[in-house]
């Protein structure tokens, strides 16, 4: 009898214990991005996205044509070139899954040219994490998209 106490128990409170994980990859997804952007304004963009853009099958959207990868997103974004830009986002929404391995945020961006104080473009973002095997959570995709003018 006390197994089956325990075993229901255990089935009722496994529900709260799976929101709960969800709502600490939605965390740890959103601690990922405030991380990539304050790496974006230490190392550039450029280097930024190498670093947190899933190896081989990172997608960023900025176009008509996805770029695959850190190293094919980073040589797009100018490589190793003087940035003539500096990108700046701020997540405002983070979801994670219950499994704990993926998660979304969302958020808004702005583009400035360096030296100037007022943006040249703003926008919205959707960027969808993935926790590769070393632990590290990597942007699988990518997806910006200019506010209307």
């Amino acid at each position: 009898m006390r197994c089956l106490a325990i075993a229901m128990v255990a089935i009722l409170a496994a529900p709260q214990l799976r929101a709960q994980d969800a709502a600490s990859t939605a965390a740890a997804v959103r601690a990922a991005d405030i991380a990539f952007e304050k790496s974006a304004k230490n190392v550039g963009t450029a280097e930024a996205f190498r670093e947190y853009m899933d190896e081989t099958d990172g997608l960023q959207f900025n176009g008509s044509t996805p770029t695959r990868g850190a190293a094919a997103i980073f040589q797009a974004m100018g490589g190793n070139a003087p940035a003539r830009t500096r990108l700046e986002w701020t997540p405002i929404d983070a979801w994670g899954s219950k499994g704990g391995d993926m998660g979304v945020t969302t958020g808004t961006w702005q583009l400035t040219l360096i030296g100037g104080s007022k943006p040249m473009v703003t926008g919205r973002y959707v960027t969808v994490w993935r926790k590769n095997t070393a632990g590290q959570w990597k942007a699988l995709i990518d997806i910006g998209n200019p506010d209307s003018k």
